[in-house]
C-alpha cells in the first residue's frame, strides 16, 4: 500500500512516484547547492582570496546538507566538497610546477587532482563520522565532530598542510591559541564554531534547548578565542624587552625572472644586484644581509666569480646566502645537488646548511627509484638531494651572538621541522624562498600564511625573504612589521631593527600535548557514542 492511498490504480501509482522523484530531485539539488556554497566559502576564506572571516562559516552549508543523509551519502558529500575546495584553492600549483619542471600543464593537472582527492579523504571520513555518530543533534555532537575533523585533517601526513585555520593568518587576534596547541587548536576552535552554528540551524525546533545551547556556546567559543588573542597581543613585559638582544637586518629582494636559470644568466645580472648591495653596506650599519633563494645557481663557496663579487660588495658585512651545492663539484642534473644556506662572516664561509624537506616535483621526483618512467614524463624536473643534518646557525655580533633556525622555502610550513631548531636553541627564524615560480597568483599569499603560524607557535620573529615577494618580517604575535615589507614583484630592500626576546610558549615546551589529548578524547568519545547508539537501536528495535 502506498502511503495515504488505499487500493491505488495505475495513474495514482504513477503520480505518486513522479511526486517522489520530484521531491528527491529537489533535495539532491539543494544538497548540491549547499556543497558548492561550502566550496565557495572555503575558496574565499583560504589565503587564495583572503576573506579570512568566512572561515567561521565555511562548513555550515555542507553540515546542513548532511542533515538527512546516510553514512555513504555523507562520505560522498565530504569527498566532493573537499576535492573541489582544494582544487579551486590551489590551482596556482599547476602553472608553478609546470614552470619549475619545464613540463606542460596538462601533465601536472592529473597529479594535482590526485593530491586534492587524497587531501579530501580526511574530510570525507569526518563527514561519515558526523552522521555515523549522530553528531547532528546536540552540543556534544558538534564538539565531537570538530574534534574528529581536527584529528583527521591535522594529524595525517600532508604534502601541503594547509586548512581553513591558515585563512586567518592576516587576523592575528584570532590565531594566538597556536602558542598552546599549534595550528590544530586554532582549527578546532574554528570548526567548533562552524558545527555549533550548523547544529543550531538544523536541530529540530522541538529541541529548542539544544538549539539555543549550540548558538550560545558558539558565541562563547568565538569570544573566548578573541579574548585570549587580545590578552596575548596586548601583554608586555618591560623586563624582557630590556634584556632582549638586538639585530639589524637587511633583506634584499632581487626580483630575478624565472626565465634566468643558468650561470651565464647570473653573471649577466649579478653586477646590477651587487650595486644595490654595495649601496646598502655603505649606507646602513646592518648586522646581517640576506640574499634569498634564486632561480639561478649561486654559491659563495663553489663559484669564485660569486665569492669575488660578493666580497667586493659586502664590505665585511655578514651575509646569509641561499645557494646551491653541486655534487662532485659540477652542475650536473644527473648527479644532483643540494639546496643550501651559506653564512659568510668576515668574507669567509662560516656555516652551511642543506635543505632537508624537499618539495615533490618542484625539487625531486617522488617514487623515481621505483617508477623510473616518471623521469621521462618530467625530464627537466630538478634533482635536489636531501640534507641530513639539523644545523643551527650562530651569528656573531659585537657584544653577543644570536642563534637562528635556517629554513629554505617549503620547510617553514612544517611545524615539526621548525620545532627541532627551536628546541636546539634557535632564537630567530629565517625563511628564504623563491615564490617567483607561482607568478602573481595566490601561491605567494598561501606560502606566507602557512609560514606565519610558526612565529605564533614558538613566539619567535620570522624573517621571510623571497626573490620577488612577499618579503616581510613577522613578529612573535603573527603581525607583519609594515616597515620591513618590500613591494612584491619589484627589486628592492628593507632594513629592520629587531628585538630578540627570550619567549617560550606552551607549544614549544609541550608540542605533542594537544595532539595526544585530542586523539585520546576522540577515541574515547567515538567508542562511547557508538556503544550508546547501538543500545538505542536495540531498545527501539
Amino acid at each position: 500500500m502506498l502511503s495515504g492511498i488505499e487500493n491505488p490504480n495505475s495513474m495514482q501509482v504513477l503520480a505518486y512516484f513522479k511526486a517522489a522523484n520530484k521531491s528527491e530531485f529537489r533535495q539532491q539539488s539543494l544538497e548540491l547547492l549547499l556543497i558548492l556554497s561550502t566550496v565557495s566559502l572555503f575558496y574565499l576564506a583560504f589565503p587564495t582570496k583572503g576573506y579570512s572571516n568566512l572561515a567561521w562559516f565555511a562548513l555550515i552549508p555542507v553540515c546542513m546538507a548532511l542533515k538527512n543523509q546516510d553514512r555513504r551519502q555523507a562520505f560522498v558529500t565530504g569527498f566532493l566538497a573537499a576535492t573541489l575546495g582544494w582544487f579551486f584553492s590551489i590551482w596556482w600549483v599547476v602553472p608553478g610546477l609546470s614552470s619549475i619542471t619545464a613540463s606542460t600543464q596538462n601533465l601536472i593537472v592529473p597529479f594535482v587532482l590526485l593530491y586534492c582527492c587524497l587531501s579530501a579523504l580526511p574530510y570525507a571520513l569526518g563527514c561519515w563520522l558526523h552522521v555515523y555518530l549522530n553528531c547532528r543533534e546536540s552540543v556534544v555532537g558538534a564538539l565531537l565532530s570538530a574534534l574528529n575533523f581536527t584529528v583527521l585533517v591535522n594529524y595525517t601526513p600532508q604534502i601541503l598542510p594547509g586548512n581553513l585555520a591558515h585563512g586567518l593568518y592576516n587576523k592575528p587576534m584570532f590565531i594566538q591559541a597556536a602558542d598552546i596547541g599549534g595550528v590544530p587548536l586554532v582549527f578546532f576552535i574554528i570548526h567548533s564554531v562552524c558545527f555549533l552554528l550548523a547544529n543550531a540551524i538544523t536541530i529540530d525546533k522541538t529541541n529548542s534547548k539544544q538549539k539555543v545551547a549550540c548558538l550560545l556556546l558558539a558565541i562563547i567559543v568565538f569570544c573566548a578565542n578573541y579574548g585570549y588573542g587580545y590578552f596575548k597581543i596586548n601583554q608586555s613585559d618591560p623586563a624582557n624587552i630590556a634584556t632582549s638582544k638586538q639585530i639589524k637586518v637587511a633583506m634584499v629582494q632581487p626580483n630575478i625572472s624565472i626565465e634566468n636559470r643558468t650561470r651565464d644568466d647570473w653573471q649577466q645580472l649579478a653586477p646590477e644586484l651587487m650595486t644595490m648591495i654595495r649601496n646598502i653596506t655603505e649606507n646602513e650599519a646592518v648586522d646581517l644581509l640576506i640574499l634569498p633563494e634564486l632561480p639561478v645557481p649561486v654559491s659563495f663557496q663553489y663559484f669564485d666569480f660569486d665569492k669575488d663579487l660578493l666580497n667586493k660588495s659586502l664590505l665585511n658585512t655578514k651575509l646569509l646566502l641561499t645557494a646551491i651545492k653541486p655534487i662532485a663539484g659540477t652542475l650536473d642534473d644527473s648527479k644532483g645537488y643540494f639546496n643550501t644556506m651559506e653564512l659568510v662572516v668576515d668574507n669567509q664561509l662560516e656555516q652551511r646548511y642543506a635543505k632537508q624537506v624537499l618539495l615533490p616535483f618542484g625539487e625531486y621526483l617522488p617514487f623515481e627509484a621505483n617508477l623510473p618512467w616518471l623521469r621521462k614524463v618530467f625530464p627537466y624536473a630538478p634533482n635536489y638531494k636531501q640534507g641530513s643534518a639539523n644545523i643551527l646557525f650562530e651569528l656573531p655580533l659585537s657584544q653577543q651572538s644570536i642563534k637562528f633556525v635556517p629554513l629554505i622555502c617549503y620547510e617553514a610550513v612544517f611545524s615539526d621541522t621548525v620545532g627541532h631548531g627551536v628546541e636546539a636553541g634557535g632564537e630567530l627564524l629565517i625563511n628564504s624562498s623563491n615564490d617567483a615560480w607561482f607568478g602573481k597568483t595566490a601561491g605567494q599569499s598561501v606560502h606566507l600564511a602557512l609560514s606565519t603560524f610558526r612565529s605564533v607557535e614558538y613566539r619567535k620573529n620570522l624573517i621571510r625573504n623571497t626573490n620577488n615577494g612577499i618579503s616581510v618580517i613577522i613578529d612573535p604575535y603573527g603581525r607583519q612589521i609594515v616597515s620591513s615589507k618590500i613591494t612584491p614583484h619589484t627589486r628592492g630592500y628593507s632594513v629592520t631593527a629587531l628585538n630578540i626576546v627570550a619567549n617560550n610558549s606552551f607549544y614549544q615546551q609541550f608540542p605533542y600535548f594537544i595532539k595526544w589529548l585530542f586523539i585520546i578524547i576522540m577515541a574515547f568519545a567515538v567508542v562511547v557514542v557508538r556503544n550508546r547508539n547501538i543500545k538505542n537501536r536495540q531498545i527501539n528495535a
